[in-house]
């Protein structure tokens, strides 16, 4: 038994050592004992705490070592407001997550055409570093047609999870032996999931040291790579609410980052900024936004299970013991093949 795969399953669940103890039917002290490599547990009790916590047991067998999570980590325990638990419940299912993608990816070979780039923020405007990336691989100019398929072809992994709290839009992770990874929370309008995704790759290109700024350093960012200022700054003079409704068909951007985008260069004044901001609250657009483009799909790891179904033969029972899941949890996490129905 792995000890620290038994505290990230306990974790991921969001209990306490005491309440795992009591719905297994075990002292805390036993599973304390257990977690800090002191006192093993019996092969019964790990099957009824595996039970409890709805993993296979095998799953506790697993030689990994869990990961921090870098700057990620470091800016929600900073700015989120979450709980210790509930960050703690985050970070284990990302490191759970970031386990079973290394397993899918050791049978897959990925070549990605563009390269993921290290640019240090101290020597480099967040702009300046949009404006490099995009060149670097050869956007033209204008919209973004599919943020999530740009950012999937630098070998960057796309996932969508239940984070269990609007206070987390994306946490984006560059583990040690694995491909980067950008994790999505669950339900965000199509145009804000868009800028997260940006947000989440400003990070991984410029903050492989987190920096104070950091969180606003990836919005520059975002918002330059979305929208260039030599382009939308033009578009922005004497700005309205039909104006930013119009744009964001165009860009594809929320209102909110247009606006934003709109103060930031200087094409409208606080004041002008202030009543804007004022008419989205009225009209009920900070929650529901008008003219939402189409929903994206993340196509690497849909693509890497469909390869270990046709090619390699997998069920998707075997898939779920891969990623140390029970086929019920395989589906609602990963999807079902084409032709089964997840119950």
């Amino acid at each position: 038994m792995n000890p620290r795969l038994l505290q990230l399953a306990r974790e991921s669940r969001g209990l306490s050592q005491s309440k795992l103890a009591s719905l297994a039917g075990i002292s805390q002290a036993a599973l304390s004992k257990a977690e800090n490599r002191v006192g093993p547990l019996s092969p019964e009790r790990l099957a009824t705490i595996a039970d409890v916590l709805g993993y296979p047991p095998e799953l506790f067998d697993w030689p990994d070592e869990p990961v921090g999570l870098g700057p990620s980590g470091f800016y929600h325990r900073k700015q989120s407001g979450l709980g210790k638990t509930a960050l703690q419940r985050i970070e284990a299912e990302v490191n759970l997550l970031l386990m079973q993608l290394r397993r899918l990816e050791a049978s897959v070979e990925i070549d990605p055409p563009f390269r993921l780039p290290v640019l240090d923020i101290e020597e480099h405007e967040p702009e300046d570093v949009a404006v490099k990336v995009r060149a670097s691989w050869m956007l033209p100019d204008g919209p973004v047609h599919d943020v999530i398929r740009t950012v999937e072809r630098a070998g960057i992994v796309v996932v969508r999870r239940d984070l269990e709290s609007p206070k987390i839009s994306g946490l984006s992770v560059r583990p040690p032996n694995g491909l980067p990874v950008i994790i999505l929370n669950n339900g965000m309008p199509p145009a804000r999931e868009r800028f997260t995704v940006l947000h989440e790759l400003g990070h991984l290109i410029m903050h492989q040291i987190p920096s104070d700024d950091g969180e606003r350093e990836a919005d520059r960012f975002a918002s330059e790579f979305l929208m260039p200022a030599r382009l939308v700054g033009p578009q922005l003079t004497g700005l309205n609410i039909q104006r930013a409704v119009q744009l964001k068909q165009y860009w594809k951007a929320s209102m909110a980052a247009i606006i934003q985008t709109a103060r930031r260069l200087e094409k409208i004044d606080e004041r002008k900024f202030k009543s804007l901001q004022v008419q989205i609250s009225q009209l009920g657009y900070r929650r529901n936004e008008p003219a939402e483009p189409e929903q994206e799909e993340p196509r690497i790891l849909p693509g890497m299970l469909d390869l270990h179904r046709s090619e390699h033969g997998y069920s998707d029972a075997e898939l779920a013991k891969v990623v140390g899941l029970r086929v019920r949890e395989f589906h609602a996490e990963y999807g079902a093949a084409r032709g089964l129905r997840a119950v």
